[in-house]
């Protein structure tokens, strides 16, 4: 089934950690630039905000424009009033939440976003665990443990350290 006599588990694996791993490379950079952004170049979150906008609409455009064909599908949704105030609805909550995330970034620096991310999707995946009833493998508990003592160390060490200098 599998070629080069790798099985449904190991393939899953790999694929996984190497997809985990990119993730993660992606999403520390992408915080620690913004944040050298706004240090080096004094950036307001709206002014970073337009800035990746204007490069994510100058990717679609030319993604759309590579395209040969036109599609009449785009046509017909557009003419649904529900689509159009759907799409107008997500693309303003996108905004603001960029809005938010830039201004987190700008005020506190890259690395609290990345506890305060880190936090959001631990309780994402233990809530979501409540909810539909999965449960956490040993490793996982110990994962999830490990992530919340780092958060909490880090918090502890930063509030240590101004009553330490006085």
């Amino acid at each position: 089934m599998f070629p080069f006599g790798t099985s449904a588990w190991g393939a899953t694996s790999a694929s996984g950690v190497c997809l985990l791993a990119l993730y993660m490379w992606c999403d520390s950079f992408t915080s620690s630039w913004q944040g050298a952004l706004f240090r080096r170049h004094s950036l307001r979150p709206l002014q970073m905000l337009c800035a990746v906008n204007l490069c994510s609409c100058a990717l679609t455009a030319a993604a759309l424009l590579h395209r040969a064909a036109p599609h009449r599908a785009t046509a017909t949704l557009l003419r649904h009033p529900m689509f159009v105030a759907d799409c107008a609805l997500l693309s303003a909550s996108s905004a603001v939440g960029q809005l938010l995330i830039y201004r987190t970034i700008a005020r506190f620096g890259p690395v609290l976003f990345t506890i305060i991310m880190t936090l959001r999707q631990a309780v994402s995946i233990l809530v979501s665990c409540a909810v539909y009833g999965h449960s956490i493998s040993a490793i996982g508990g110990v994962g999830v443990v490990l992530v919340f003592t780092a958060v909490f160390l880090r918090i502890y060490c930063r509030k240590r350290k101004p009553a330490a200098v006085k």
